[in-house]
């Protein structure tokens, strides 16, 4: 398959328009990517306010987190995003009030299929799988989500977690793949 042909199969579901916007969308979150501190913080706050299908507050987001699909992705109030994070919405995020996300976690919501020899997987489109994170949300560093499940209110995820099915209110997640260790109920002061 030649470099040509392989382009327009991957593009063949792309309009014109949402190239240019995804292009324009990315030129923009990289502008402002690795601005330091606070003045990055505001920097950034108003590109994202553009861009995202929903910003419910100025969102505490940290240099170096990648953003693909900012008008897939839904963020309330009082969002805090470290360095290091990947989000890609391809397959649409919708993310709660009060949610805190750690340092180098990777939440994608689009999957390659793997079944059968042909295409190769590379040239294959990405299935989209909604993912939701509710309310009072704390993923750890290095944690992963999968496509297609939801954080439900109050959850924990533990570092370097794999988190591939929902999560019941008020649990702690921990391990790969991520297996619920207790409530954070039963442990409250």
């Amino acid at each position: 398959m030649s470099t040509i042909s392989f382009l327009k199969e991957k593009l063949r579901d792309v309009s014109l328009a949402q190239l240019i916007r995804d292009e324009t969308e990315q030129i923009l979150l990289w502008l402002f990517k690795y601005a330091p501190g606070s003045l990055g913080f505001f920097l950034r706050y108003p590109v994202y306010k553009v861009l995202f299908n929903r910003l419910g507050g100025i969102p505490w987001i940290q240099a170096n987190v990648t953003i693909w699909r900012t008008d897939r992705l839904q963020i309330g109030e009082h969002f805090g995003c470290n360095s290091g994070t990947y989000i890609n919405a391809i397959g649409g995020i919708e993310i709660g009030n009060h949610v805190l996300i750690g340092s180098n976690v990777t939440i994608s919501s689009g999957k390659h299929p793997i079944d059968g020899h042909f295409p190769p997987v590379f040239a294959r489109p990405t299935i989209p799988g909604k993912i939701i994170i509710e309310d009072d949300v704390w993923i750890a560093a290095n944690a992963v989500i999968l496509p297609g499940v939801r954080l439900a209110k109050g959850t924990v995820v533990g570092a370097n977690s794999v988190i591939v099915k929902d999560t019941e209110p008020y649990s702690v997640m921990a391990g790969v793949p991520a297996k619920l260790l207790r409530y954070r109920h039963e442990h409250a002061a």
